[in-house]
């Protein structure tokens, strides 16, 4: 296939969508298709190129990159200028398909008649009912492939405003090999980091910030003096890193290149997912966190809130502790369960691995690849029923919440698909 795929933002950023974005279209080049990726780049501005780019992000692909102008002076401005210019671009016009994540671009490639396929991990129409009508005539314009969604915790959002099943593949993120490489034991990774060889070590590795929900982090670290807590991913002084220097048993560690996150993940008794309902019910920007997939691979006990989407891939008693989000009592009794029962935590950290083995970046891309040339091949499926009196109830809602709680995610009363036919096919696993 020619694929042409676009990403919105400016590279290189931290940020774990353009990790997910690349390392996909990366790992569908190296299976023999004609990949480029089109991304914006400011004039004038001495921006990397490149082979300086996929260095960054330790990727090793023949995808092509391409660059469009942009000011980069407003994020708005940039995306809506970035998705003209990718529509209009000779390339799209010449792929098969184009593949983005970014709804600006859907629409403008649908507008100009191009076969578009969407990514993303939000559950869109549910966080944003408002939302759903556009939704709704974007995928069902003729020219829309279908979309890739990253959990059946999001799936459901398209389900219940009609979308076909067709349509969607539930298909989860993963991890690039060569990032656990070389395997370290526990004690040789503490060495090389300098870190306690006799206590127990609690890992974080992702971004530090108060919408990933560590101030339950740090709340366990208080209630647990003896218990070293290593938060790695630190980008600059914030809230969370002013607050966990006032906690002598806390340890903040800056980001870190992909390359050299594995020691940190080795060193650890646990591996954390915030027990907090902040990320996925206030800001619902981390669902199935990107961290997940190489706490599987390393192979390390996971302690994790009980989250619909975690629940995908995480089980409790059987490759991970999980525990009510919120409840810190709970999670204080679990982590106390995996320092005291080392064959407990090395069991789960086995089973852990053995799932996180399958989820690899080129497996990723296998299931992809099936999708799209399914997709490519298919008729035009009608959308199914919506109900437009909950569309507007729960915009309503919506609106309300906002503007007296300060709460602009919505999580509807009830997540059930209400359109009628098959589920989704899960591709994920």
């Amino acid at each position: 296939m020619r694929i042409l795929f676009s990403y919105e933002n400016l590279l290189p950023t931290s940020q774990a969508d353009a990790e997910v974005f690349l390392n996909t279209a990366g790992a569908l080049a190296r299976r023999g298709h004609d990949a480029t990726l089109l991304v914006p780049r400011p004039r004038g501005r001495g921006a990397m190129g490149a082979e300086e780019i996929f260095a960054y992000y330790d990727i090793d692909t023949p995808l092509r990159l391409g660059f469009l102008p942009t000011t980069g002076r407003n994020v708005v401005l940039q995306h809506v200028g970035h998705a003209l210019r990718v529509a209009g671009d000779p390339r799209a016009e010449a792929a098969d398909l184009v593949y983005t994540r970014n709804l600006g671009v859907l629409t403008a490639c649908l507008a100009r008649g191009l076969p578009t396929a969407f990514e993303h991990y939000r559950p869109w129409g549910d966080q944003f009912p408002p939302l759903q009508a556009l939704l709704r005539r974007v995928m069902g314009h003729p020219k829309f492939l279908g979309m890739v969604v990253h959990s059946h915790y999001s799936m459901q959002a398209y389900r219940r405003i009609g979308i076909p099943s067709e349509k969607l593949a539930v298909i989860h993120n993963g991890f690039e090999p060569r990032r656990v490489e070389p395997r370290l034991a526990k004690w040789e990774a503490r060495k090389r980091l300098d870190l306690p060889l006799e206590k127990k070590i609690v890992v974080y590795s992702g971004r530090v910030n108060e919408r990933k929900g560590l101030d339950a982090m740090l709340d366990m670290a208080r209630a647990r003096p003896e218990v070293l807590f290593v938060l790695v991913g630190s980008e600059k002084r914030g809230p969370i890193e002013d607050k966990a220097r006032r906690i002598p048993n806390v340890q903040i560690v800056p980001w870190q290149p992909y390359a050299a996150i594995a020691p940190y993940l080795y060193a650890a008794d646990v591996l954390l997912i915030p027990p907090s309902k902040v990320p996925l019910q206030r800001y619902g920007n981390t669902v199935l966190p990107l961290k997940l997939f190489l706490y599987l691979a390393a192979g390390r006990a996971i302690l994790a809130p009980h989250n619909p989407d975690l629940l995908e891939l995480l089980e409790d008693g059987e490759n991970a502790l999980l525990v009510p989000p919120g409840d810190l009592d709970a999670a204080l009794t679990a982590l106390d369960r995996l320092c005291a029962d080392e064959p407990l935590a090395a069991r789960l950290g086995h089973r852990a691995k053995e799932l996180g083995d399958s989820l690899t970046w080129d497996a990723r891309a296998r299931r992809i690849e099936a999708f799209l040339e399914r997709r490519l091949a298919s008729g035009r499926e009608p959308l199914e029923p919506w109900d437009v009196g909950s569309c507007i109830a729960e915009s309503g809602a919506w609106i309300r919440d906002g503007i007296v709680r300060g709460k602009w995610i919505h999580e509807p009363p009830d997540r059930a698909p209400r359109g009628g036919g098959a589920p989704a096919r899960a591709w994920g696993r």
